[in-house]
């Protein structure tokens, strides 16, 4: 899998700083623009991209999740919510009024936020194994996200995930990938090296709460554009009921369960997640 790099990444200025993108193929239809999960590198979408950009226009971010190449403004509010108001910005930076949203893992609740707050802006929504309810964070990073506001502990962290044996355990990339954790290692390479960056994750870590995910829940029903969830049958963060339960609370919510793949299913079997998503996009191209 490639990494990010600056070759053929644009910059847009936003109220919370510098955000790269790039723009993948030139489809008919709104935009699809994807939010990649905790720690992860807009990379994590590459081969997804591949069997979509011939007939989609596709957005990748560089997101500021941990894994972003610049840190965010000091000032600038990055929890949950507050990444919420900067999907809307991107969209209104990119010039588009309505987009498809795709989302994995935190990605997937930034997602949620959008579609809750600002539902005009969403074409549709795909919810791939990601938070959602009373689960977030999930099971043991509730503590993980609480010990974020420990000074030192998430430069700790950096360091820890940077070390490869670490960074492919189950404490590490392992707890959410299932093919080769250990190479996206390079995702963990930007917090160790930027306070910057170590202070953005931290808020969003500090500032994550399931009063969010719940208050976004109770939109749901209100919700009338359709909306693909995807699930990992090999998921160790979130059970596949939880996913039951996200489809059937929208109205034109459905439920697809992927083999073979942990929580971050577009490095695991980006292959099946685009035909997914293919399928899914052509019904909003009409």
């Amino acid at each position: 899998m490639s990494q990010f790099s600056t070759v053929g990444h644009e910059e847009l200025e936003t109220s919370r700083g510098t955000i790269r993108f790039r723009r993948h193929g030139d489809g008919p239809g709104p935009a699809v623009v994807f939010l990649q999960g905790f720690l992860a590198g807009p990379d994590v979408w590459s081969e997804v991209i591949d069997g979509l950009a011939g007939s989609h226009r596709c957005v990748t971010v560089d997101w500021p999740f941990g894994a972003h190449r610049g840190p965010m403004r000091a000032d600038a509010d990055l929890s949950p919510p507050g990444l919420a108001e900067l999907v809307v910005e991107v969209l209104d930076g990119l010039d588009e009024r309505r987009a498809v949203l795709v989302g994995n893992d935190s990605g997937g609740v930034v997602a949620q936020l959008v579609a809750a707050a600002r539902p005009e802006r969403v074409a549709a929504l795909a919810l791939v194994a990601c938070d959602a309810f009373e689960t977030f964070p999930p099971g043991a990073y509730r503590l993980l996200f609480r010990l974020a506001a420990v000074p030192g502990f998430v430069r700790l962290m950096a360091a820890a995930m940077n070390v490869p044996a670490f960074a492919a355990s189950r404490l590490g990339f392992g707890a959410v990938i299932e093919r080769d954790p250990g190479s996206v290692r390079h995702w963990a390479a930007p917090l160790a090296a930027d306070p910057g960056v170590r202070r953005d994750i931290a808020k969003l870590m500090t500032g994550s709460s399931r009063t969010q995910t719940l208050a976004a829940a109770r939109t749901f029903g209100g919700f009338d554009r359709p909306v693909l969830v995807v699930w990992a049958d090999r998921d160790r963060l979130f059970p596949r009921s939880l996913g039951r339960r996200l489809a059937a609370a929208f109205p034109d919510g459905r439920l697809e369960v992927v083999e073979g793949s942990g929580t971050f299913v577009p490095h695991d079997r980006p292959e099946r997640l685009a035909e997914l998503l293919g399928t899914f996009l052509a019904g909003q191209d009409r």
